[in-house]
């Protein structure tokens, strides 16, 4: 299944293999001129499909299985819901009536999915994680998709997708958070193990072409964004204050600057490190050369194809 995260400037595609381990077979990139597809949706119908319409020539796939994601606190939501113990049928006859109290929109508005993460019997609670995401935008990427010859079999949200690139790469008994800069959304992902915390989107309303920024602009970024780790991780911290974050993994455009990193790292009284893609997932070698030059912008659209790997329910 083909991986496609669709952001302002850039289509970011993604095909991994499960063969016994992880392989990235292709990655590429499509670039979107400006004003094609904004926080709010697509904008230019005309100008995406032309290029979505190269993604399947690109994989020398015909009409493949894809997986695109939401992302963006005005578009989509998580919420991680701890609820009396019910079995699963009864989750899924009463959510959409209780839902409306968790999220930032109507019932209505929203395509929902829901996992249970925990039960115990003993404490009477049920932990579900449920994801929403707005009914028009998922439908007008799906079909958008379908007119540029593929097969939408999954929409997922962004800080899902992300999560699902660290559970394959790390396996770290302390609670992290995984920070994406992505163009106009920081996604955040508090974990402990293998289990979410917390998953939340913030606005990236900071964003600069980090390649031509001189010091004082990439200063001046890293400012932004670790006023907003450090705000998320303070509020998880009033939530949960028996888990406190003892590490930060930072990916994204910014994160190919040192400077950036190193301005991060003097802002935040926390350990950041560098979020590796690739620690449990082989590159091909035919793309390997590639990935040297986008492995910070990848994860998304990798965490999407990891979808393929899975069984789908």
């Amino acid at each position: 299944m083909i991986g496609i995260e669709i952001e302002p400037s850039a289509i970011k595609s993604a095909l991994v293999r499960k063969k016994g381990g992880y392989e990235l077979l292709n990655w590429e990139i499509f670039e979107l001129p400006e004003g094609v597809v904004k926080s709010t949706g697509i904008a230019d119908i005309d100008t995406l499909l032309k290029n979505l319409i190269k993604i399947p020539a690109k994989f020398e796939l015909k009409n493949p299985q894809v997986a695109f994601s939401i992302s963006g606190p005005t578009n989509s939501a998580i919420r991680i819901l701890e609820l009396p113990y019910i079995d699963e049928n009864e989750i899924e006859l009463n959510l959409p009536m209780e839902l409306d109290k968790y999220i930032p929109f109507s019932v209505k508005e929203v395509f929902y999915d829901y996992q249970i993460i925990e039960k115990s019997k003993n404490k009477n609670t049920s932990k579900v994680i449920v994801a929403v995401a707005l009914k028009e935008l998922v439908n007008d990427y799906a079909n958008i998709l379908e007119k540029a010859g593929m097969i939408p079999l999954v929409a997922d949200i962004s800080c899902l997708a992300l999560y699902n690139v660290y559970e394959v790469n790390y396996q770290e008994p302390s609670v992290s958070a995984i920070v994406n800069i992505g163009e106009n959304v920081i996604n955040f992902n508090i974990v402990k193990g293998r289990q979410p915390l917390y998953i939340r989107d913030s606005i990236n309303a900071y964003n600069i072409p980090i390649e031509n920024a001189n010091e004082d602009e990439i200063r001046n970024y890293a400012d932004e964004v670790s006023a907003e780790i450090y705000k998320q991780v303070e509020y998880f911290k009033t939530i949960n204050p028996e888990n406190p974050v003892e590490k930060v993994y930072i990916t994204g455009i910014p994160t190919v600057s040192p400077l950036f990193l190193q301005a991060l790292q003097e802002r935040l009284d926390i350990d950041i490190s560098l979020f590796n893609p690739f620690k449990n997932i082989k590159i091909h070698k035919d793309i390997s050369l590639k990935m040297q030059k986008y492995s910070a912008i990848s994860s998304i659209s990798i965490g999407l194809s990891l979808r393929g790997t899975e069984k789908i329910k």
